[in-house]
């Protein structure tokens, strides 16, 4: 009965682990050159982490690398896998700001956020690393 009940620990341990690995490969850091808003809240240029958030990734959090400053964003609609190996962040430009209005992160399904509204351009910001 004990090696039973040591297997299954070695089991749920192995397994936890796969699962912590495999949630801490779904983010991106990327390096932003602009200044940039979301969700109302103006970030200046430097290095982010996007990473979704909760059972079912219907927030992403924002943390700003060199500040630790973080903002979590609901998001409004889930878009398809581009299948790029490569995050990429989509910010509309619109009066001179950028407003991010995508993330997509390699392996998961893209998140859009409220971007600009009215006319606008898109920037998009690939990864580098």
């Amino acid at each position: 009965m004990r090696k039973q009940f040591v297997g299954v620990v070695v089991v749920a341990v192995v397994l936890g682990l796969a699962a912590s690995l495999a949630w801490a490969a779904a983010s991106a850091t990327v390096q932003i050159e602009f200044s940039f808003t979301a969700k109302g809240k103006e970030f200046p240029a430097g290095r982010y982490e996007f990473k979704p958030e909760g059972a079912a990734q219907n927030h992403l959090t924002i943390r700003n690398i060199d500040t630790g400053e973080t903002l979590v964003l609901p998001v409004l609609t889930r878009l398809a896998d581009t299948g790029s190996p490569k995050a990429q962040i989509a910010f509309d430009i619109t009066d001179g700001k950028h407003y991010l209005s995508e993330v997509h992160i390699p392996g998961t399904d893209g998140y859009a956020f409220q971007g600009a509204s009215g006319q606008h351009s898109h920037a998009i910001v690939t990864q580098k690393e």
